[in-house]
């Protein structure tokens, strides 16, 4: 009986407690940041106060504001923040992890710079604070008093679309957008597991940018797609080289992985090997042969006729391209060339093959010589033919030929010739 009159009481204390729960609870309260000062010098001009070499101290009260549009959250930046206004951006080095859990993409920044340094880094321009010598990192100890928040995070700016042959240095640091471009290295991940990796994009006339993709980001170990699409990221250089920085697979944008694209040989492997490009020699001991150092840049193709048991003849044979279905077609190409040939006024001519498969190519050549930009005898540079219209020859299934020829084996009488980047468009 008394313990049935326990369980009573406990039951009934167990009821009064529950009665005097409050469902309703307090909404914490939103800390939105907020500073109550301005920015009196812009990103450009702050840019353009560093003397280009080694370190400059900001030693006076200078403050600068810029929206962010790349942090680590992704791996593919570390310890660096990429934030930008109207007039340019710039690149802020800062020794704290997770920084994307304080400045988010789109949030607004201010910067106090006194006290801190400009320098640059391959000739990148960027604030941060002296490290042995050169710009280094703001020490997590001192950030909060140099960088600020201002408001809850909102949409980050419009990446400024450009071309690749488009690129400016006043697009440093800043968000961009380059459409129409696919990849050459199809397949092979973005990164390379014990290191930072190149790769490269590409447009349809065949410019070429450099994407650099750190082996910690999450997105290192994904495949480059196939097709063609437009790619947005941060750009940046290194020793004159423009490179860009995706900061995820998000900015690879409206990506058709069945687009059809141009055809392109950088000649980055010998195109003989597998018949993917085809030789015929009419004369001589010589013929077209692969150069795996002296392209614009990597490999190319070459051919001399010094030394041959005879004057050359000899023709180098693009894979066959069908034209049936387009309605607008162009090349372009390079060429390189060394010593004059006096009994020949033009050793390389550059032909339209129509349905050809094997043989002696000259019974279906069309000569087109007279549309392209042909490197001056002797030149040694790398001269671009230009964009060459071929238009009249769609309906057709085409190839690209480059035929040399010489007068003689000496030095007066045969040429060196090397060839790059032959482009298709169509």
């Amino acid at each position: 009986m008394k313990l049935i009159k326990n369980f009573i009481v406990i039951a009934s204390m167990v009821l009064l407690f529950a009665g005097c729960v409050d469902d309703d609870f307090d909404v914490p309260p939103i800390d939105i940041p907020h500073v109550d000062f301005a920015a009196n010098t812009t990103i450009a001009d702050l840019k353009a106060m560093y003397s280009g070499v080694g370190l400059d101290s900001i030693d006076t009260n200078i403050i600068i504001t810029g929206i962010v549009v790349a942090n680590d959250e992704s791996g593919n930046f570390y310890k660096q923040l990429e934030i930008q206004d109207n007039t340019g951006g710039i690149e802020v080095r800062v020794d704290r992890y997770d920084l994307y859990t304080q400045y988010k993409v789109g949030q607004r920044v201010y910067i106090k710079c006194q006290g801190l340094f400009l320098g640059n880094y391959g000739g990148l321009v960027q604030i941060g604070y002296k490290y042995q010598g050169a710009i280094g990192r703001i020490p997590d100890a001192i950030v909060d008093q140099h960088i600020f928040r201002d408001s809850l995070p909102g949409t980050p700016p419009a990446p400024i679309n450009t071309t690749i042959p488009g690129l400016s240095s006043s697009y440093l640091s800043m968000l961009i957008q380059i459409d129409s471009v696919h990849f050459a290295e199809v397949g092979s991940k973005f990164a390379e597991s014990d290191a930072i990796t190149n790769r490269t994009i590409l447009d349809r006339q065949g410019h070429t940018l450099i994407l650099r993709t750190s082996n910690y980001a999450n997105f290192a170990s994904e495949s480059l797609p196939a097709g063609e699409g437009s790619i947005r990221g941060i750009l940046s250089i290194y020793n004159g080289t423009y490179q860009l920085y995706i900061r995820d697979l998000n900015d690879l944008v409206n990506w058709d992985e069945n687009a059809s694209l141009p055809f392109l040989e950088t000649f980055s492997s010998n195109p003989l090997i597998n018949n993917t490009w085809l030789t015929y020699s009419a004369a001589s001991n010589k013929n077209w042969t692969y150069n795996s150092s002296n392209g614009n840049p990597g490999g190319c193709m070459e051919i001399n006729g010094y030394g041959a048991d005879g004057a050359s003849d000899d023709w180098l044979i693009s894979p066959e391209f069908n034209l049936t279905s387009a309605t607008a077609a162009s090349i372009k190409f390079e060429l390189w060339t060394q010593y004059t040939d006096n009994g020949t006024p033009q050793p390389m001519k550059i032909y339209i093959l129509e349905n050809y498969s094997d043989g002696d190519p000259s019974s279906f050549a069309t000569n087109i010589t007279d549309r392209c930009n042909m490197p001056a005898a002797n030149s040694r540079v790398w001269t671009s033919s230009g964009t060459v219209d071929i238009s009249d020859f769609t309906g057709k299934k085409v190839r690209l030929a480059f035929h040399y020829t010489s007068s003689g084996i000496g030095s007066s009488t045969s040429t060196l010739w090397r060839l790059d980047n032959v482009a298709i468009d169509f």
